[in-house]
């Protein structure tokens, strides 16, 4: 089973299990797409989700989409034709249980990988010094198992 490694500048790491099955163009478009770096922001219109904006090309199809999030649920987020286009575009993952939403209110995203439960205390830690002290550089690779 593929899976994600997410490390963080101010230390600390974490990995998603890719639900490749279940969506299984969204993998394939974001593998192509890593390794990548870049700033790991908390996200405050959703609540306890921290995520990472990307800007890949050919945009996934939606596929098993979720509005309502659970700890630990990864997912990937961009702007589908049948919303007002402002070019976001985000892997998120979320430490609590949120609907997810953004300015314009509910927004229904792809979940395509999950984390293990023993790792949910570090998404808690990220996502909180992400809110309060700031962005941190976050580096995403593929690991296969």
């Amino acid at each position: 089973m593929p899976k994600l490694l997410f490390s963080f500048a101010r230390g600390g790491s974490f990995t998603a299990n890719v639900m490749a099955d279940k969506a299984p163009k969204t993998w394939a478009t974001l593998r192509a797409h890593l390794p990548v770096t870049v700033k790991a922001y908390n996200a405050r219109w959703t609540g306890r989700e921290t995520h990472i904006k990307l800007d890949v090309p050919n945009k996934p199809p939606r596929e098993n989409q979720i509005l309502n999030a659970g700890l630990g649920d990864v997912i990937y987020a961009c702007e589908w034709s049948d919303r007002d286009v402002t070019g976001f575009e985000a892997i998120g993952w979320f430490y609590g249980t949120e609907t997810v939403r953004d300015w314009r209110g509910e927004s229904r995203v792809n979940l395509f990988a999950r984390v293990n439960q023993s790792q949910w205390p570090f998404l808690e830690e990220v996502g909180l010094r992400t809110w309060r002290e700031g962005g941190e550089d976050c580096t995403v690779t593929v690991v296969e198992d």
